[in-house]
């Protein structure tokens, strides 16, 4: 299966909206009431760089980058899933590496939170070279989350 990763744009977010992950549905609304589809709108609308990941020509996930701190070079990396990432994850991991060094070519430090319910993201982030601080209650709900972060000294 051919993966290709492409400039996010708001066209693509009803076709992944419409198959996101059961897990990324309860991450999302655990940590802020949002839909898939209100979070991606959100995320596109604030990030400085964003992409739609195709996996055989069907959109499988949206993921991008809004800045938190200039001064402290911060971003917070964010991402919506499909199940074609689970059904096609070694062919989407390939790619996922290249990207993430971009994110990381853009900003020190990459930091946000993971739904610490989220085994299968975890392991994925952790594989890209992020490490997992503590466990935390965080959202509306204290939900336990945990902070992921990568950095490089610039």
């Amino acid at each position: 299966m051919i993966a290709r990763i492409i400039e996010a744009r708001v066209a693509h977010i009803p076709e992944i909206a419409s198959r996101v992950r059961d897990a990324d549905v309860l991450e999302l609304w655990s940590l802020s009431c949002l839909t898939p589809a209100q979070a991606m709108y959100y995320g596109l609308n604030l990030s400085k760089w964003a992409r739609t990941g195709f996996i055989g020509g069907e959109a499988a996930c949206m993921f991008g980058i809004v800045p938190v701190s200039v001064v402290g070079n911060v971003a917070r990396p964010w991402m919506v899933g499909t199940s074609l990432l689970d059904r096609y994850a070694k062919t989407f991991l390939r790619k996922c590496a290249a990207e993430v060094e971009e994110m990381q070519s853009r900003y020190r430090r990459l930091e946000n939170y993971i739904d610490a319910r989220n085994v299968r993201a975890i392991a994925w982030l952790e594989w890209l070279g992020f490490k997992m601080g503590e466990i935390e209650p965080v959202g509306p709900f204290k939900t336990p989350f945990i902070l992921f972060s990568r950095e490089v000294s610039k």
